[in-house]
């Protein structure tokens, strides 16, 4: 009796102490879920943020690649333009190198045609039968035109030429060979007396000339085609006499000895 009653009297206190305790862990277990879920709400913000963010940053560097790549462009387009400049500028230039190459072609030309004209009318120096003289340019054409006639047997176009000389330039370095050859013109013209006087002035203006031993032979011709025997003889002599190892007088040796020779011969006969 006693126990049961013990019993009876205990388990309303149990069954109390059984129910506060359920009701603690029914509200525990309603915190828990509270608590998950504004846990997986903030994450949710969190991650909502944070794709946020992502997304601006993916969109500046979309926005940064974008003007990176109009840059480029750009840059490219400024590379094409300073390659088109380049070769235009090239192209001018080689334009421009052979304008002043052409420049260059073209002075060099006038200046030569300058320095000829200019020594045209220099004086030159003329190296003739041992003597050594200046002469005008004029003045040395005239010679060397008369001189040519002469070869081509001109003999009156050679004599006017020297003849033309010798009046311009009265005291030419060329006037003694232009007498010895004006004189030689002269004689292949058959004008003997004319050449006489050229050969004669040569031996009185110069007796030392190289020209003067030949001159003087050529007067003995010249008196010989003249009849003038004993003028012919006498020039003869005279060679020998003043120029004696020349070889005009070698040769008024031999003239000489070939007139003795037929001369004897005649009296013989």
């Amino acid at each position: 009796m006693g126990a049961a009653l013990m019993l009876n009297r205990v388990r309303p206190l149990v069954l109390a102490v059984l129910a506060a305790c359920a009701s603690l862990s029914a509200h525990a277990g309603l915190l828990d879920d509270d608590e998950a879920r504004r846990a997986i709400l903030e994450l949710r913000q969190q991650r909502t943020k944070d794709t946020a963010a992502s997304d601006a940053k993916l969109r500046d560097l979309n926005a940064q690649l974008d003007q990176v790549k109009r840059s480029l462009v750009d840059l490219n387009a400024q590379i094409e333009q300073l390659r088109s400049d380049l070769a235009k500028q090239s192209g001018q230039n080689e334009l421009l190198t052979r304008d002043l190459s052409e420049l260059q072609r073209h002075q060099k030309d006038l200046q030569q045609g300058v320095d000829e004209r200019v020594r045209k009318l220099e004086p030159q120096t003329v190296s003739l039968d041992g003597k050594t003289f200046q002469v005008e340019p004029e003045e040395k054409t005239l010679f060397e035109d008369a001189l040519a006639k002469l070869r081509q047997a001109d003999f009156a176009g050679g004599a006017a030429g020297l003849n033309g000389l010798l009046k311009r330039y009265p005291a030419s370095g060329y006037r003694e060979s232009a007498l010895y050859w004006q004189g030689n013109a002269q004689y292949g013209l058959r004008e003997y007396k004319d050449a006489l006087v050229s050969f004669k002035a040569l031996l009185t203006q110069a007796p030392t000339h190289a020209r003067a031993p030949e001159a003087l032979l050529s007067i003995a011709n010249c008196h010989t085609e003249l009849k003038e025997t004993k003028a012919a003889r006498k020039a003869l002599d005279d060679l020998i006499k003043n120029y004696p190892d020349s070889e005009a007088a070698q040769a008024a040796r031999e003239r000489l000895a070939s007139a003795n020779t037929a001369a004897a011969k005649a009296r013989k006969n």
